[in-house]
């Protein structure tokens, strides 16, 4: 602890620790950033279950609207199609529409993105990995076509004019008029176009066309085949032979291929109904229209898949940190021609329903919402739409590690900035402090030099407010001192020649010369008198600024009618005014203004050089009135232009037989100030002038008045 005095008041300053300095307290201030990634990540826990269920309804909303739809659309003969029942047709084969008819040269490349919607069939034989194949299937206006990427590390081919058999060859199963099937062997000697012949008779099959062609991973087969033959069931066969004329190795197949039954069932989008789908969304969206038996029978839409998000440190804190939904059963219906489900079997017994899947290496999930398809108010079907949640986990995730990382960022930035701004703003009120104690002496002088920062804020506005305040107190202590010296002067004069001739009127007994002494006594008794009246009238002027009345005054007139009245008063003395306008007006009290121009006035005439002219002069600029008084003679003393405003500074020589104060300017300084205004002295070439500034309007001229008479 220590002790400071300051005059007569001691003032305790106590060493401050760091815990309760302004550093420590704005550092505990910024902690509390750290409420907003908690604040924010309830908040968008209770959005994600807010867009979770509001997906969820809008998701059945669509499968209904969707399934009224196709209700107005569907006819009686697709309503019986969707009706159709054949357990035994659990396989089938969805067949896409094609925008453009592919050429049937055994190269994928015309294929597109449909390429990667292709199905893989196996081998039937122990050997497995004997044959394998990918089926893709399309159609355009009267034309079935087929891509086969079949699978075989060992080609075969017949005997060229031998049978087909001989080699690996294809079987293809069309729907026979009874229920046994039509059966056609397909096969090539060479790469190229291949043989399409019927089994029972070995006649070749013109109307179905289709090439060979060898990859690097066996060989490739496209067909072309007529709709009106197929009649929504097919079945491929592929037969692998090592050696020709051996049994075969492997077959693999997409079915059973010896009767109607054993075909796989054709799904194809030819219903009215898959053209409404087609207007749908199928960005986000894919909708899938199921029989009674749940088996596809039409199609459109893909689901995106999540993209790979990068791993962080933020991400992992984040996956810790987040709750993990129970989500009921895997996803399982990728390319699936039937399909199965809680939603499926609701919407199958007449109610609308949403069911969640989980996926595999994925956080999100898939939505699934079923809703029944009705013909003459019987359940004909199901429509399915499905929609993945990835883009609400990923905005979720991705809003949280914004969240986290701006939160993070900004509580070191904030936290940092604080901390230095709290250690700047200490530093400089200690040093402020410091400056103003070191200035002052403990009996209340200022011992130092008063000076202020040039900084504009509010602790600069604090630093030079005291500044001016020392600079004040200085100047009233100087010139408390200099009015002591100056009225000891001025009373010196007059107390001499009155003790004097008070003195010689005792021993001197002439009446002459009492008279003459009594005469001296009367003029220094009229000196003291003298002074006294100059100090009662400037205390008389600052009481009358009090109760002035201001109005507005046409000054040009104001300075027309002083300006003949110092004619008459000094005839000897020759005055030239000149005034810019004739209605130049200002809100003054006119009282006030003649008094101080009749101290300007008479400043110039005491200190004017004989036989040369006093010039006034009214002029304006931008908003204020400027009276200019210009005399010529000696110039003011270097740095007496602000000082001789003030009280008891007086330029005049001491041994003048009239006592000057230096009260004249200063209550000039008084009227110009309260007027708002202001007085100003300098030299010109060949003499001083004095510029009285005056503002034109002043409609609040009595509140700043007020304020400046009790400041």
């Amino acid at each position: 602890m220590v002790l400071v005095t300051v005059g007569s008041i001691e003032l305790v300053r106590r060493p401050h620790s760091f815990l309760h300095s302004l550093r420590f307290k704005l550092l505990i201030a910024s902690l509390t950033l750290l409420v907003i990634p908690w604040i924010g990540y309830l908040y968008l826990l209770e959005i994600e279950d807010s867009l979770r269920q509001a997906q969820e309804t809008l998701l059945l909303s669509r499968a209904e609207i969707v399934a009224n739809l196709l209700n107005d659309r569907l006819t009686a003969e697709e309503n019986q199609t969707l009706l159709a029942s054949d357990d035994k047709a659990t396989t089938s084969l969805y067949v896409h529409p094609l925008e453009q008819a592919p050429v049937a040269d055994g190269y994928p490349e015309e294929w597109g993105n449909l390429i990667t919607q292709t199905r893989r069939y196996l081998a039937s034989e122990t050997s497995t990995d004997a044959v394998s194949f990918e089926l893709l299937a399309g159609y355009h206006q009267e034309y079935l076509y087929l891509l086969m990427l079949v699978s075989d590390t060992t080609l075969t081919y017949p005997i060229p004019g031998g049978p087909l058999t001989s080699g690996d060859h294809l079987i293809l199963a069309l729907p026979g008029s009874v229920r046994k099937s039509r059966q056609y062997l397909l096969g090539t000697s060479a790469p190229g176009w291949i043989r399409v012949l019927q089994t029972d008779n070995l006649q070749s099959e013109t109307a179905i066309r289709g090439e060979w062609q060898e990859t690097s991973t066996g060989y490739n087969v496209e067909l072309r085949i007529p709709l009106a033959m197929v009649d929504r069931g097919l079945s491929l066969a592929v037969i692998n032979k090592d050696n020709i004329n051996d049994k075969p190795r492997g077959i693999a197949a997409t079915s059973g291929w010896q009767t109607n039954a054993n075909l796989a069932r054709l799904v194809m989008p030819s219903l009215p109904s898959e053209k409404l789908l087609r207007g749908l969304d199928s960005d986000s969206h894919r909708y899938t229209i199921l029989n009674r038996q749940r088996q596809v029978v039409g199609r459109h839409g893909d689901l995106p898949k999540p993209e790979p998000s990068q791993t962080t440190f933020t991400s992992r804190i984040l996956s810790a940190l987040l709750v993990e939904r129970p989500i009921s059963n895997e996803y399982k219906r990728e390319h699936a021609g039937h399909m199965d489900g809680p939603e499926i079997r609701q919407a199958l017994n007449g109610r609308g329903n949403v069911h969640r899947y989980r996926t595999r290496r994925s956080q999100s999930a898939i939505l699934s919402a079923a809703y029944p398809l009705y013909n003459s108010e019987k359940i004909s079907g199901a429509i399915l739409v499905e929609q993945t949640t990835h883009t609400i986990l990923f905005m979720q995730q991705t809003a949280l590690e914004r969240l986290l990382t701006s939160t993070l960022l900004l509580f070191l930035i904030t936290g940092g900035t604080l901390f230095m701004l709290a250690s700047y703003l200490t530093r400089r009120i200690t040093r402020l402090s410091r400056k103003f104690s070191r200035t002052v002496s403990q009996d209340g002088r200022i011992i130092g030099p008063v000076s202020s920062t040039t900084n504009n804020d509010e602790l600069g506005e604090l630093e030079q407010s005291f500044a001016s305040v020392l600079q004040r107190l200085q100047g009233y202590n100087s010139y408390l001192e200099a009015m002591a010296s100056r009225l000891a002067h001025e009373f010196r004069t007059p107390l001499a020649m009155v003790q004097s001739s008070l003195e010689n009127l005792q021993a001197d007994d002439e009446k002459a010369a009492q008279k003459r002494y009594t005469g001296r006594a009367l003029e220094g008794t009229h000196r003291l008198q003298l002074i006294l009246n100059r100090l009662r009238e400037a205390t008389r002027l600052e009481q009358a600024l009090q109760g002035a009345e201001l109005k507005t005054v046409n000054m040009t007139e104001l300075c027309h009618s002083l300006c003949e009245g110092y004619r008459l008063s000094h005839p000897s003395i020759q005055f030239q005014c000149q005034f810019t306008d004739t209605h130049l007006q200002a809100f003054v009290a006119p009282e006030l203004i003649s008094q101080a121009m009749d101290k300007l006035v008479g400043n110039a005439v005491d200190f004017h050089t004989p036989s040369t002219p006093i010039h006034i002069m009214l002029t304006q600029q931008d908003e204020k009135l400027f009276i200019h008084i210009t005399n010529q003679g000696p110039p003011l003393p270097e740095g007496m232009h602000d000082a001789l405003f003030q009280s008891m500074i007086s330029i005049r020589k001491l041994n003048d037989n009239e006592p000057h104060l230096g009260l004249g300017l200063y209550l000039v300084r008084l009227i110009a100030e309260f007027h708002n205004g202001q007085v100003m002295a300098k030299n010109t070439k060949d003499g001083v002038r004095f510029n009285l500034a005056l503002p034109r309007v002043l409609s609040t001229a009595r509140d700043k008045n007020a304020e400046f008479l009790t400041g």
